[in-house]
Parts: C-alpha cells; structure tokens; sequence
C-alpha cells in the first residue's frame, strides 16, 4: 500500500507523523526554559549575598576595636540614610505610571526613557531597593551599633554595656522606621521628580539608548 495515502480527514499519514515530533520539540525547549521567578530569586539571593560581603566589608575595616564613638556614629548615619533613601526611591517608583514621562521622552528630555524603564520594572527595582539593598544596611547597622555600644561601655560595668547595647538598638530602629515613615509620604506625593531626578542623575553613569 502506498504510504502518503490519505485518511478521511485528507491528510497524510506522513505528515501526521511529523506533527506530534514537532509539538514534542516544543514542549522539550519549554520544559528547559526556567521560570521567571526562579530566575530572579537566584538573582537576588546572590546579589544580596555580594552587597552583604561588601558592605560587611567595608564597616570591618572603617570600625575595630580602636575606632572612636564619633567614627562609629558616622558610619551608622550614613547605613541609615542610604536604607531610608532607598525606601523612599523604591516607594517611588512603585507609585509612578510610566506614562508621566512619555512627552518627555517624545521631546528626547534627558533622563525621561530612563524614567519609563524605571517605572516598567517597577516591582523588580523596588524589591532592589528596599528589600535588598535596604534590608542589607539594616543588618550592617545593627553590626556597627553593636560595636558602638561595646566602645561606649568598654569601660563600664555589666549593667552599663547592656545599657548601652539596648538605648544603642532603640535608637538605630526608631530613626529607620521613623525616617521611613517620615518619607513614605514624600515619596509618594512627589514620585514622578523622585524618580526623574535619580533617572537623569544615573545618565552620568550609563548613557540611554537614543
């Protein structure tokens, strides 16, 4: 019998035998496709473990057991802005439409594309910001607290280090709550010249694509 011969849906039995290979191939490049949000879980945890090792880095080296109060005061202002500005920025980014920016972006205004691709990959930079970048100066604050409270009560008694330790930890989690809290509001109102401002500022870093 000749085998191109059709069935009585009059198509051949050739090519019936190459269409179900074919969606199997398919099927096959999908299954390997892994999905987005495992693909970006991976990219967070290993972004958080590097910023974590370099910020941990960082404050070893500034702090020792010879720092000053005053040095140790300086870093911990400064891990608590950077975690307060970045839960401003991601706040604002969540809040912001992309479409405040497209006439600037049609009147080629600096900074504006940049702002649209900010506001498209909102959930992603916000997640950067505050829970990455923003928890991992918390965590390091907290380690630069802990040594300012033992250089304050190196000297002192039992009862003063635990004193110290605790007004120490009250202090770094009210001003970052409160500073937040403070901000939230801020951030929200004002989210489009938030987000254009940080736009046009990382032009200097990276030009946008014409």
């Amino acid at each position: 019998m000749d085998n191109n011969r059709q069935n009585t849906d009059g198509v051949p039995d050739a090519e019936k035998q190459k269409k179900p290979k074919h969606g199997e191939e398919r099927q096959n490049s999908k299954r390997k496709k892994l999905p987005q949000w495992l693909v970006w879980g991976s990219i967070v945890l290993l972004m958080s473990f590097g910023l974590t090792v370099v910020f941990s880095f960082l404050t070893e080296l500034v702090i020792d057991e010879n720092s000053s109060a005053a040095l140790c005061v300086t870093v911990l202002l400064v891990l608590l802005a950077l975690n307060i500005f970045c839960d401003m920025l991601a706040n604002a980014i969540i809040s912001c439409k992309p479409e405040c920016f497209h006439a600037m972006a049609s009147n080629k205004i600096r900074g504006a594309k940049r702002a649209v691709t900010f506001c498209r990959n909102a959930s992603r930079l916000g997640s950067v910001f505050a829970d990455v970048i923003g928890d991992i100066c918390g965590i390091v604050s907290g380690a630069a607290g802990a040594a300012l409270a033992t250089i304050i009560a190196l000297t002192g008694s039992d009862t003063l280090k635990l004193i110290a330790a605790i007004t120490v930890s009250a202090v770094i989690g009210a001003l970052t709550v409160g500073g937040k809290a403070f901000l939230k509001h801020f951030a929200i109102k004002y989210n489009r010249q938030i987000v254009f401002a940080f736009a046009k500022f990382t032009t200097f870093f990276k030009k946008e694509k014409k």
